[in-house]
């Protein structure tokens, strides 16, 4: 069973890694040169695209969301360690472990609740033809990638669940996956 879903979670980690997560640097990219492209057009010329603002804001919004879930593999999102700390530092690792195995359930449960509840909203969107502000784009695809997003990151957590608790009972598993401060 380990050999298969460690095989899993490297493919998974690949494609968030080499693909999921240039795609989102490409948007960006793109997203800020067409800002600047469009500060040029208006100072410069006097005119926009009226769709350019919403592309934009769009576009950098879909790509910082799909790279939450590169992070999150990577196990370097944001977070407050200080108590985690305290607590390695005082003899209490297996707390400490417990403490990121429980987390890391809620975290696939937020995720994986917010995927869920998307669909509907991006179903909606799509039979209603709902369109941005400049009613020139479909929005669905925005929401699309924030439900893949959120799908992404529940699905990892539930993989970094299973190398906690594994690490509770003094098992390693993912040998090659990122940690957090915590030598097992």
């Amino acid at each position: 069973m380990d050999f298969g879903l460690d095989r899993t979670y490297r493919v998974l980690f690949f494609l968030l890694d080499k693909v999921i997560g240039y795609v989102a640097i490409i948007v960006m990219f793109a997203a800020t040169a067409l800002a600047i492209f469009e500060v040029v057009r208006r100072y410069i010329f006097g005119v926009v695209f009226p769709w350019g603002q919403d592309a934009v804001t769009y576009g950098l919004v879909a790509s910082v969301f799909l790279y939450f879930a590169v992070t999150q593999a990577r196990r370097s999102h944001l977070r407050v360690s200080f108590a985690m700390e305290m607590l390695e530092k005082s003899g209490h690792e297996r707390l400490v472990m417990a403490i990121r195995a429980m987390l890391s359930a809620l975290s696939a449960l937020l995720y994986g609740g917010i995927a869920w509840w998307a669909w509907p909203t991006i179903e909606r969107s799509m039979l209603m033809e709902r369109t941005t502000q400049s009613m020139v784009i479909l929005i669905w695809p925005f929401q699309m990638a924030l439900l893949v997003s959120f799908a992404l990151m529940a699905v990892i957590c539930l993989f970094q669940l299973y190398q906690d608790i594994c690490a509770i009972f003094g098992k390693k598993v993912f040998e090659w996956a990122p940690e957090e401060g915590i030598e097992i």
